[in-house]
């Protein structure tokens, strides 16, 4: 039960991190949870606190604090859930990470933990969840090790019921180095994570904005785009496997990852003239591209306003008009728009930006896609976002075009699968296009 309740607290985080297309490798982060029972305790307000510090501290932060208040249902419900956002740290300096909120009066479980993304080492002290009284004060709960004082001596420390993991890029670790109270403290250190390289990034200024991306191999390029609320680690299985073949260039769009925003309406249009000029900087003519849902799309862009510029296109899980999205899909996404809306101060976040892009745009026409002549791979699941037929409509109209659509699979399928979706791309990318007669 404890394992079930922690993947779906986890599964929370990582929809909400990542607003449209996203799955992450687990190699991308780690994190530690736990969870008590607070069914005494409803329709009390509760606070919960970390204490974090950080060698170097990065302009966006990734590590958040989460809170997740599950019903006492046989499924488990999130009745809340709720995250710390980005905060920016002092180097070197201890900073409180906060969640305030009231218990749901039907809950009986809360859920919390941290979920770490970033790169270098960050330490973190004394969790403390308190519950507000009748009479106004607040009631400090018991938490299993939340001052990291035990299993000091586990290479793999327990806090709850679990080991905090270690992967390929975060190794965690008990210390005494400064801990913010007591003898010890924890630390993660992150090490090349994608999206978070200072060996292999670098940006670029165009358009107003600057733009983030990373090289990694050598040998023809090919360019990494990736989905709405993504950033470049959505890719890491393709880096790892392109980069042995190409010179992989991944690049984070305006206002994800590393990138800069402005003022301007986010449009695809202008992400495409983004990349444009983001060829244009690096000296690049033409590129291969793999686009994965807003990345599909800002790819057809550039495969018909800039087409000297692409020399082979893949679009997975890419739409040219909203409605190409499932019914429902489209309506969550309007329903945010509106209740993002009802506060002014949204709406110039890049949270609001998204959301109304996929409501707004793209805008194009199946006929218009008949302009792009490179050749093309159209991808997606067949059970992905996208509406079926629109997938197929994309291909249709574009002359010199493969489809691939595939069983079982989702508009993650890049990252569920990677695979396959990389031995498909890989042959579409090696080998001569030739386009099939029909007989």
């Amino acid at each position: 039960m404890q394992k079930i309740f922690i993947k779906i607290t986890i599964l929370l985080f990582l929809v909400s991190f990542q607003v449209h297309s996203g799955e992450t490798s687990f190699d991308q982060y780690t994190y530690l949870a736990q969870n008590i029972d607070i069914s005494t305790h409803q329709n009390k307000k509760f606070k919960l606190s970390v204490s974090v510090r950080k060698e170097v501290p990065e302009e966006k932060e990734s590590t958040h604090l989460f809170v997740s208040i599950i019903d006492d249902s046989e499924s488990q419900n999130s009745l809340q859930y709720k995250t710390s956002g980005n905060k920016q740290l002092i180097k070197q300096k201890w900073s409180k990470f906060t969640i305030e909120d009231t218990i749901d009066v039907t809950a009986k479980k809360i859920g919390f933990g941290l979920m770490c993304m970033d790169s270098g080492k960050i330490f973190f002290d004394d969790f403390k969840l308190e519950i507000q009284n009748e009479d106004g004060t607040w009631e400090q709960l018991q938490l299993k090790n939340p001052d990291f004082e035990e299993n000091f001596e586990n290479k793999e420390p327990i806090w709850g019921n679990e080991h905090i993991k270690s992967n390929k890029n975060f190794t965690t670790l008990i210390t005494n180095e400064n801990p913010h109270s007591g003898n010890y403290c924890l630390v993660i250190e992150g090490k090349n994570i994608y999206g978070k390289s200072e060996e292999n990034g670098d940006f670029v200024a165009v358009n107003g904005v600057k733009l983030y991306y990373e090289i990694y191999g050598e040998g023809k390029p090919l360019l990494l785009l990736h989905g709405s609320g993504q950033s470049i680690s959505a890719f890491t299985s393709q880096i790892d496997f392109f980069s042995k073949h190409y010179k992989v260039i991944a690049l984070d769009s305006r206002g994800r990852g590393r990138s800069t925003d402005n003022d301007e309406e986010l449009t695809y249009v202008n992400q495409a003239k983004d990349v444009n000029d983001f060829l244009d900087e690096l000296h690049l003519d033409s590129v291969s591209i793999i686009g994965w849902s807003d990345g599909g799309i800002i790819g057809l862009i550039m495969a018909m306003k800039y087409p000297e510029k692409v020399n082979k296109l893949v679009a997975m899980g890419a739409n040219i008009y909203p409605d190409g999205l499932l019914a429902e899909r489209l309506q969550l996404h309007k329903e945010t728009v509106k209740k993002l809306e009802m506060d002014e101060k949204n709406t110039n976040t890049i949270n609001y930006k998204l959301f109304k892009l996929m409501v707004d745009y793209p805008q194009l026409k199946f006929d218009d896609l008949k302009s792009i002549t490179s050749p093309t791979l159209i991808m997606a699941g067949d059970h992905d976002l996208i509406k079926d037929m629109h997938t197929v409509k994309i291909f249709q109209a574009i002359p010199n075009a493969n489809l691939a659509i595939f069983p079982g699979e989702t508009h993650w399928f890049p990252a569920s699968n990677s695979k396959l979706f990389n031995s498909t791309v890989f042959d579409f990318l090696q080998k001569e296009f030739k386009k099939p007669k029909r007989f």
